[in-house]
């Protein structure tokens, strides 16, 4: 296969992850002087890649150790009997994922090279005190009680509240040396008997190997590293053109801004926008930090090309819509990933919000703007009933609980066009006769649909940009409230919504669209703006939420949000959310729900509070005239081949689909030549309309 028809593959066939091999990360040793793995018998975590394998499943995955355990230093032996076991599977193909974090005493020799937290030390002296000690961060994020999900190992080192952490993200030495363990370890696998099963690599670093900055997870914010600062002034001068324009563009002043001053100004909309001098360099210092996250993607990237070239290669990236504080993760720089070649496929866990039996899930990014250009791979680690020891609303509490999810997510993914990937995270989730059988019969039902063309059906459209956080302070209730929850909530109005980005628009056709919502698209161009009014339907309804459009090519005012949204907003005294408030101050403006915030006008409506019910939504829809295509509150996923109706309660009401004949999967029962279907008929909480 060439790298076109090994990821067509890839998207026709959904992929099982285990923990086999899953070691300490940084590389440690045992009291054997072996690299530390979590389950030393790996025959625990092989047998359930035998299970997936007769379950159908062709492609696997796991965590492959690197080999990289110290300055100069390699040790295989992990990586060697992870392949062996992996590979008593005879049918199988294979992504390994591989983490190129550091080794501790790699940060002894590089003291200069390491990410510093703000409270940290600014010297090499300083630095190399805190490194390997109690103060030193290892993980990215807090673990009072050592290594999550360490399975077999007890982790006696807490991990709490450190001052520096590992590599910089824009480390030129760590680019090196781990690029050199990565590529010791692709030319070992390349010329082993494994080569042609091996059809892509993963790569990993950062945060659990997602490619996100050290902290972000904890609000504990870098890099004020030796290394990182150097870089990133030479950066800012480049960008800006000379040091003479930098100082101007930044005010005069080269002081770095505390964390406080990047993210936590909310009290007014033009300083929660950016659009002072700290502003400039707090949007400057996050821009750096996406920018040295791409860089590391594309060099690691690279070295597969050239040792490897036809291989798919992977990343973790595109984490906006879930994640707290986008800003900071370093996660922002899409386009470049999206139209350059360093990635083949993103991959991201689905949404943890909303997530469990009864709740629409979600994804990380506007998967379909991925797969317009590239391959969105989820991770679908969702809890089933076997699962233990985690986020109750996770847990699935029995086995028609995990069914009802695991057709959630495949009837997401499907009618998104994305792959995915069965995740078990905690060592048994799927270690069960019957939850295997449910695989066997999604995996059987996946392959079928894959052959048919994909289109979408919808007749509404979520626009979200990434670029625009940027310019924004860092706010839960803003993101969560008018991007996450929101999309959450459109899931259960009946209505089907594509999920696109503001660089989208002159891709897809704007015109089909009766519902347009802007849900965070807060930075949009003149050019834009033309294009958005050339080319949606006089006729469709336009949603905006809270200060759409407020920043245009630089300047930061609510007239630009009046000018684009035609409402007149006003500034008001912050109160219960995170961010700003705003108010409608429109005389011709008419009350949807004040107290709200939710007004109209024509066929515009403003939301300038977040949380946004899916009742309200479904009135806006049936305004558009968008199909109601279900009951409201239940959750709906389809495109032109399958559509899934899921409920906590039993299904009420009918469904209305793409004309045609369709088959409902667990029934079994067949409807020809229709484009509605009883709902009721099945007494379930959950329906599968498979194109029959």
């Amino acid at each position: 296969m060439n790298r076109q028809e090994k990821l067509t593959f890839l998207k026709n066939n959904p992929v099982f992850w285990s923990r086999l091999g899953f070691s300490y990360d940084p590389p440690l040793k045992n009291d054997e002087g072996k690299p530390i793995v979590f389950t030393p018998d790996l025959t625990r975590d092989s047998k359930y890649h035998r299970d997936f394998t007769q379950a159908g499943i062709k492609i696997h995955t796991n965590i492959l150790h690197l080999g990289w355990m110290g300055v100069d230093e390699y040790d295989y032996s992990v990586t060697d009997a992870v392949l062996e076991e992996m590979f008593k599977n005879d049918d199988i193909y294979y992504i390994p994922r591989i983490k190129l974090n550091v080794p501790v005493d790699w940060c002894r020799e590089n003291p200069e090279e390491l990410l510093v937290y703000w409270e940290g030390p600014r010297d090499v002296e300083g630095i190399l005190n805190v490194v390997n000690s109690p103060l030193h961060d290892w993980f990215g994020y807090n673990a009072p009680k050592g290594y999550y999900k360490a399975g077999d190992f007890v982790d006696t080192r807490p991990n709490v509240c450190g001052l520096v952490s590992r590599q910089s993200f824009s480390s030129q030495k760590w680019l090196n040396d781990a690029g050199e363990a990565l590529r010791r370890l692709i030319d070992r696998i390349e010329n082993s008997k494994y080569a042609d099963k091996i059809i892509g690599y993963h790569i990993a670093f950062g945060v659990s190997g997602e490619a996100i900055l050290w902290g972000r997870a904890e609000n504990h914010y870098g890099d004020y590293g030796i290394t990182n600062t150097k870089r990133f002034y030479e950066w800012a001068e480049k960008k800006y053109g000379s040091h003479e324009a930098l100082l101007e563009a930044w005010g005069g002043d080269l002081t770095l801004p505390s964390p406080d001053e990047r993210y936590s100004r909310f009290d007014v909309a033009e300083e929660f926008l950016r659009g002072d001098r700290i502003g400039t360099v707090s949007r400057d210092m996050d821009e750096f930090t996406s920018s040295a996250c791409v860089d590391a993607i594309e060099h690691f990237s690279g070295i597969i090309r050239k040792y490897a070239p036809d291989k798919l290669v992977g990343a973790f990236y595109g984490y906006f819509m879930h994640t707290d504080n986008p800003n900071y993760a370093g996660h922002l720089a899409l386009n470049r990933l999206l139209d350059g070649d360093a990635v083949d496929f993103f991959a991201a866990p689905k949404i943890y919000h909303r997530c469990g039996p009864g709740e629409p899930g979600g994804e990380m990014c506007a998967v379909q703007s991925v797969n317009l250009k590239k391959l969105w791979v989820d991770e679908a680690d969702n809890r089933t009933h076997l699962a233990s020891d985690d986020v109750p609303e996770w847990l699935c509490r029995d086995m028609n609980d995990t069914r009802w999810v695991m057709w959630r997510e495949l009837a997401k993914n499907i009618s998104h066009d994305s792959g995915f990937w069965w995740m078990d995270l905690g060592g048994r989730w799927f270690d069960s006769p019957e939850i295997m059988d449910e695989i066997n019969h999604m995996n059987t039902v996946s392959a079928y649909l894959r052959t048919l063309p994909h289109s979408s059906p919808a007749d509404a459209l979520i626009l979200v940009d990434e670029k625009c956080i940027y310019s924004l302070g860092v706010s839960k209730h803003l993101r969560c409230g008018f991007m996450e929850d929101y999309v959450c909530e459109m899931r259960k109005a009946g209505i089907i919504a594509d999920v696109y980005r503001l660089d989208d628009i002159r891709t897809i056709d704007l015109s089909r669209y009766k519902m347009v919502v802007f849900a965070y698209t807060f930075e949009i161009s003149s050019e834009d703006k033309k294009y958005l009014d050339e080319h949606i339907s006089k006729d469709a309804v336009k949603c905006y939420h809270w200060a759409s459009g407020m920043i245009r090519d630089g300047v930061c005012s609510l007239e630009n949000a009046k000018d684009f949204t035609g409402f007149t907003l006003v500034q008001g005294k912050r109160d219960k959310y995170d961010f700003p408030k705003l108010y409608v101050d429109d005389s011709d403006a008419t009350a949807i729900n004040a107290e709200l915030g939710q007004f109209k006008k024509g066929n515009r409506v403003m939301f300038t509070e977040p949380y946004i019910t899916h009742e309200v939504i479904r009135k806006i829809g049936e305004m558009a005239g968008c199909t109601l295509r279900c009951d409201d509150g239940l959750i709906l996923y389809g495109d032109n081949r399958i559509t899934g109706v899921f409920s906590a309660e039993a299904l009420t009401g009918s469904v209305k689909l793409p004309y045609g004949n369709w088959r409902e999967e667990f029934s079994g029962k067949v409807f020809e030549d229709t484009d509605e279907i009883d709902l009721e008929q099945f007494n379930s909480n959950i329906a599968v309309f498979i194109r029959n």
